[in-house]
């Protein structure tokens, strides 16, 4: 799916040829992010190299890997943090960015996860080095990576603070777990 003018298009393109450590999914679902949003609009280009199709993360079963990659099979399901090239059919994506869909999940709750869990992730436990029992401050709470920092603050052990725009955005929250 590309852009065209104001409208988004379906268009044939070339399948990407298979790389060393790299693994080529069919996409059956996908998520609509802020930074989608802000891509289409033309305010956040892609990554040098990366592809020009909108999208930064899907979830589907995995097509092809390549001979260097062991941790996927053709047939399992997975979903992946990408660079671009969601909203296409077939994503080729490299290995380390491809998680296995745990079990019970559908392909659309699993094309939302990688890009928010991710993003909360790397913020509160790499770049602000979080430690157990450390309370957290959380703006904007009721948004996805809000919502997946308030999951991971409950299951690593962080007391979680929260703030959002109505009364409503704050219940959710709570019943998150905030």
């Amino acid at each position: 799916m590309l852009e065209s003018g104001n409208r988004l298009v379906w268009k044939e393109i070339a399948e990407a040829s298979l790389k060393s450590g790299e693994v080529r999914i069919h996409n059956h679902a996908t998520a609509v992010n802020r930074a989608d949003l802000v891509q289409r609009d033309g305010r956040y280009a892609p990554p040098p190299g990366a592809s020009g199709i909108l999208g930064l993360e899907c979830a589907g079963h995995v097509e092809a890997v390549a001979r260097d990659v062991a941790r996927f099979q053709p047939g399992d399901r997975v979903c992946a943090l990408l660079a671009g090239g969601g909203y296409a059919e077939l994503v080729t994506v490299p290995a380390e960015q491809v998680l296995p869909v745990p079990a019970g999940l559908t392909f659309e709750e699993a094309a939302a996860l990688p890009e928010v869990f991710a993003t909360a992730y790397l913020n509160m436990y790499m770049e602000a080095a979080a430690s157990v029992g450390e309370r957290v401050l959380l703006h904007a709470a009721a948004s996805g990576v809000g919502t997946a920092g308030i999951q991971m603050c409950k299951a690593f052990g962080n007391p979680c603070f929260v703030t959002a725009g109505s009364e409503e955005k704050l219940s959710a929250c709570l019943n998150l777990g905030a």
